[in-house]
């Protein structure tokens, strides 16, 4: 005794009039294998073996190829896709991260990908080389740098210590563009190249997110922001190491940096005409072979800890370097919206 049911599986985006798999859902039934019955395990099945334990095991590239064997799997691609739920996985999907953009250019004319629901992209434990390279307004080529060409698109590692890009990211005027879970380094020191993240006029009403990213050993700059238009970066436990300057801030840009650690750069922080902010107690910029803080043309740095806090030390030049009219560094105590007057750092 058993109870069957059928449902369709059309999706939104199946186009009417097209054939759509009927997908059927079995109960208390008990299958046996013949092989005189065509396409019995894709017929017989109960449809929660698919959902479930299937399909799961199938990623974008798998079910795309999937899609002219029958229009079982064509119904299943129509769902997934549709739904987004399909990940482009680094090193199984595609060979390489330098054929990303490819990919999201092509699925990109098919979907709209948002900030709440963006084209998220899986890069698995180990070293991702960047080999591609981008070409800038003066006709120069910038090597190992994958250019990023379309908004709201997520990068996740499986963590800092497990996954590392061998390379640098352009991003120009693009909004929702996430980094999660990885290390960037990009150690070349030839001209712009040797960027972490950041080239010239690259975020230029750019919106950029990183949380637990580690951006050190780069030849050049690890961060850089350089803006002429409003641009937004929000950084959260991040750090940034190892390099000529460890985050490069210039003009109409404003970066929050949430827990972050900035140490072993020649300079931490420069920051030109720009503001930013720093949050939380796990905040440090230390160790930097000059300056901490170098704030230049009426730049403004926040500070959103007591004065008492150990945020800015050990640096072999000054802790707090300024210069230019109207060039600050302040803290501010947070939550009763007074500033602490007696760590107002300025140069008028």
């Amino acid at each position: 005794m058993y109870k069957k049911s059928s449902t369709s599986s059309r999706s939104p985006g199946d186009v009417e009039g097209q054939p759509v798999a009927k997908k059927t859902r079995l109960v208390h039934k008990t299958i046996i294998y013949d092989e005189s019955v065509a396409n019995q395990w894709l017929d017989e099945p109960p449809l929660e073996v698919w959902d479930h334990h299937i399909i799961p095991l199938l990623g974008l590239r798998d079910l795309a190829l999937a899609r002219p064997v029958c229009t079982f799997f064509e119904a299943y691609w129509q769902e997934k896709f549709s739904n987004n739920v399909l990940p482009l996985r680094v090193g199984i999907d595609i060979a390489s991260i330098d054929g990303v953009m490819g990919v999201i250019e092509i699925l990109s004319t098919r979907r709209e990908y948002t900030k709440l629901n963006p084209f998220v992209v899986l890069l698995g434990k180990g070293d991702h080389q960047i080999t591609s390279s981008w070409t800038d307004e003066d006709g120069d080529e910038v090597e190992t740098t994958l250019d990023i060409t379309r908004s709201n698109i997520t990068f996740v590692g499986t963590g800092k210590d497990t996954t590392t890009i061998l390379g640098g990211f352009r991003i120009d005027n693009l909004k929702n563009i996430t980094f999660k879970n990885m290390t960037v380094t990009n150690t070349s020191e030839d001209g712009e190249d040797g960027l972490g993240i950041g080239l010239g006029m690259a975020m230029s009403n750019a919106k950029v997110e990183l949380f637990d990213v580690a951006l050190k050993g780069c030849g050049l700059v690890a961060l850089q922001i350089i803006s002429t238009s409003e641009t937004t970066l929000v950084a959260t436990r991040c750090e940034f190491a190892n390099s000529s300057y460890g985050v490069f801030v210039r003009g109409l840009a404003s970066a929050t940096f949430n827990n972050c650690v900035v140490h072993e750069n020649s300079v931490g922080i420069y920051v030109e005409g720009s503001t930013i902010h720093l949050h939380r107690e796990a905040s440090a910029i230390h160790s930097n072979k000059d300056a901490g803080i170098f704030a230049i043309s009426s730049a403004k740095v926040i500070i959103h800890l007591p004065s008492h806090h150990n945020t800015i030390y050990n640096n072999g030049g000054q802790d707090r370097l300024i210069l230019g009219g109207g060039t600050t560094i302040t803290n501010v105590e947070d939550g009763t919206g007074v500033m602490d007057a007696s760590n107002v750092t300025t140069l008028r």
